[in-house]
C-alpha cells in the first residue's frame, strides 16, 4: 500500500516536465521575469490637502516583477512597484508610494494565446509626504487585487495590459493601469 502511495505522486513528478514540453499550451512555463509601465492614480490624499491644494493626478508608474509558474493556471509573482509620485500644484510638495508585492495570479485562456488573469496578494509599502512644513512617512501592509489581459507572442515573450488595486496605502488607495513586457524561461 505504501509503495502505492508513493509511485504515483513519483511518476506525476517525473511525467510533469516532459508533459510541459509536449504540451501546446504556450502559456505554461516554470519562470518568468518582466517589467511594466503605466500611471497610477491616488485617492482620497484627505480634506487636510484637498481643501489647500490641487495635485497632479496621475503619475508615472513602473515596476518589474519575477514569476514561478506552478501550475498551467497558477503562478506566484514576487515583485517591486514605484507608484509614482503626486505633484502638489499650488503649493510645494508631493506624495509617493513604493510597494514590494507577493502575488498569486490565476489565468484563463479564452482563445489560442489570450489570457484573461487576476490577481491578489498583499505587499509592504512605503509611502512619504513631503510638502512646505510637512513631511510624514509610513510603512505597513496591505492587500491588492488585479485584473488584465495577456498575449503571448512568442514562446518566450508575452504582453500585458493590466489594473491593480492598492488598498490603503498611507491613507488613499491607488489605482494602477499599465503595460508590462514578461519574458518566460522553459
Amino acid at each position: 500500500m505504501i509503495k502505492n502511495a508513493l509511485t504515483i505522486p513519483l511518476l506525476i513528478a517525473v511525467s510533469f516536465p516532459s508533459l510541459a514540453e509536449d504540451s501546446d499550451n504556450i502559456t505554461f512555463s516554470h519562470f518568468y521575469g518582466g517589467i511594466k509601465l503605466g500611471s497610477a492614480n491616488y485617492g482620497d490624499l484627505g480634506s487636510g490637502v484637498t481643501s489647500v491644494t490641487d495635485v497632479d493626478d496621475s503619475p508615472f508608474a513602473w515596476g518589474a516583477f519575477f514569476g514561478v509558474q506552478v501550475l498551467p493556471w497558477l503562478a506566484f509573482e514576487l515583485g517591486y512597484h514605484d507608484l509614482g509620485e503626486v505633484e502638489l500644484k499650488d503649493v510645494p510638495g508631493s506624495y509617493d508610494a513604493k510597494t514590494l508585492d507577493l502575488t498569486a495570479k490565476g489565468s484563463y485562456e479564452m482563445v489560442e494565446r489570450l489570457s484573461i488573469f487576476g490577481k491578489i496578494g498583499f505587499q509592504a509599502y512605503e509611502w512619504s509626504a513631503n510638502g512646505e512644513n510637512v513631511f510624514e512617512d509610513d510603512q505597513g501592509w496591505t492587500p491588492h487585487l488585479g485584473v488584465g489581459l495577456e498575449y503571448q507572442f512568442h514562446k518566450n515573450w508575452s504582453g500585458a495590459v493590466e489594473y491593480t488595486w492598492y488598498n490603503d496605502i498611507g491613507g488613499p488607495d491607488i489605482n494602477y493601469y499599465g503595460i508590462s513586457a514578461t519574458y518566460h524561461w522553459f
